[in-house]
């Protein structure tokens, strides 16, 4: 097993940085799945301002221009990986900004979607447990014990609890402008596009414990931030609460069967 690195893929297609909640920014930019034909569909960074600082979590990145309007925040210092799948770009930041990435103890950054594939191109600074130190203060993380491992970033916030999540929870109400026409009838016929959902293609690959997703019920929720999909502000623990329910429902069925 060997570290090989390889050359930061290029910005894609992106908004802008909005400020969604104080001192929490979110851009929505693209991802292009590798293959003979362009399926291209969205995904989120969250950019979290501790004072000076920026903590990047699910990071996207960004051309010239939005660079100039992240330097604008403050300094970047941090990375968090909260999904095993999201990470390609963590690589350029931790170079530009000489930031320290961490991430979910077993994750690893391997080419495409084989997790366990001998070689990576990157090694993280940190490995994180549920009781590992964080750079945000008050911040925690959710870990679902699927394979591989998965996440929640829980802030602690006056303006009520936020979950940064990864492919865990999704609310992609129906395809944005960085959707190709192959990404939004791929996506479609995937069940992806729906909103409060369960990440269905994580459930099939990861296989996450019902007693995981139940626990989100008791987390300290008001707002969630997905990797895919747009930002839910208010009530959000209750707007996912059918889907989480109807998941882990089944999948205790299913392994009781």
């Amino acid at each position: 097993m060997s570290i090989i690195p390889r050359p930061f893929p290029a910005a894609l297609p992106h908004g802008e940085l909005r400020e969604i909640l104080p001192n929490i920014f979110f851009v929505t930019g693209t991802i292009e799945l590798p293959g003979p034909v362009s399926v291209r569909f969205s995904r989120n960074m969250i950019v979290v301002r501790v004072g000076e600082r920026l903590v990047l979590v699910n990071t996207v990145r960004l051309d010239d221009a939005g660079l100039a309007e992240l330097d604008k925040l403050g300094k970047v210092t941090d990375i968090i990986r909260v999904a095993a799948n999201h990470g390609m770009d963590d690589p350029f930041y931790a170079d530009r900004y000489q930031a320290k990435t961490h991430v979910i103890r077993g994750q690893r950054y391997t080419a495409g979607f084989d997790t366990k594939a001998e070689n990576t191109y990157f090694a993280p600074d940190a490995e994180l447990d549920a009781d590992s130190p964080l750079p945000i203060a008050g911040a925690s993380v959710h870990i679902f014990r699927s394979d591989p491992p998965e996440a929640l970033l829980v802030l602690d916030r006056p303006e009520g609890g936020v979950a940064i999540a990864g492919d865990s929870l999704q609310h992609i109400e129906k395809a944005d402008p960085y959707f190709n026409f192959l990404g939004r009838t791929m996506l479609k016929l995937m069940g992806f596009i729906k909103p409060y959902q369960v990440g269905p293609g994580w459930l099939k690959s990861g296989k996450p414990p019902a007693s995981d997703l139940e626990a989100i019920l008791d987390l300290p929720i008001e707002h969630v931030l997905p990797s895919h999909g747009s930002p839910v502000l208010g009530n959000a623990k209750e707007k996912f609460r059918a889907s989480i329910t109807a998941v882990s429902g089944a999948i205790a069925k299913k392994r009781a069967a």
